[in-house]
């Protein structure tokens, strides 16, 4: 007997800090798609199966999780076959083949900090070494940064971030992989810690955020 596919169908009707994430995470690593048959789905990608796991409950959701293996590697994704949800993350920005199209949606600013750490998680990347290595005392830093082949997305996504209070960060492209990146060093990437972790949350990649508090904890 068939098992029927549900979700919250007022999951992305609502803001959130669950719906927020989510909402990023989207518009890093998922995508909606309409068929020519008129079908219309959504897809959500990742390779740590716990984050998907969580983003399955937090939706409602009891679709499969499959695994999917290319020459990169494997990820895990969920799709939800829904006309509703299509519409409704159309209404909130997500187009189809955004990824040199897409553009900042407009986020109610207590979501902000988690609409940007559900984007970081996606396409996001935080670095720790040190610099100018060559001196006696080389200097300990930490870089964080964003990943899109649109960089009208980048240009908003750092405006947003400047009215949050960073004070830098800088946008070029990678000629190499035709996408754009926004970097911040280590004052900045300080206060974008405080932004996307303002608070408990159940939806974020340990892994990342393990590396700022690291970080945070050797400063003297």
């Amino acid at each position: 007997m068939p098992i029927y596919k549900k979700y919250n169908k007022n999951f992305f009707k609502t803001w959130s800090s669950d719906m927020a994430y989510i909402l990023g995470f989207l518009f890093a690593d998922g995508n909606i798609i309409k068929t020519k048959r008129g079908t219309h789905f959504t897809s959500i990608y990742t390779k740590d199966y716990q984050l998907i796991r969580s983003i399955r409950f937090s939706i409602g959701s009891n679709h499969k999780i499959a695994k999917r293996v290319s020459e990169t590697g494997y990820c895990y994704n969920i799709q939800i076959g829904s006309k509703e949800l299509f519409a409704d993350l159309l209404a909130l920005g997500l187009i189809m083949n955004k990824a040199k199209r897409m553009e900042l949606p407009h986020i109610p600013i207590e979501y902000a900090g988690d609409f940007i750490r559900g984007y970081f998680d996606g396409d996001g990347n935080v670095w720790v070494g040190f610099l100018n290595k060559k001196r006696k005392t080389p200097t300990h830093v930490i870089q964080s940064s964003f990943t899109s082949c649109s960089y009208d997305f980048l240009k908003s996504l750092l405006f947003c971030l400047k009215k949050q209070g960073l004070l830098g960060g800088y946008i070029y492209k990678v000629k190499a992989k035709n996408c754009s990146r926004l970097s911040f060093s280590t004052l900045d990437s300080l206060k974008l810690y405080k932004i996307m972790y303002n608070k408990l949350h159940k939806l974020y990649l340990p892994r990342k955020k393990l590396v700022f508090d690291k970080f945070i904890k050797m400063r003297p």
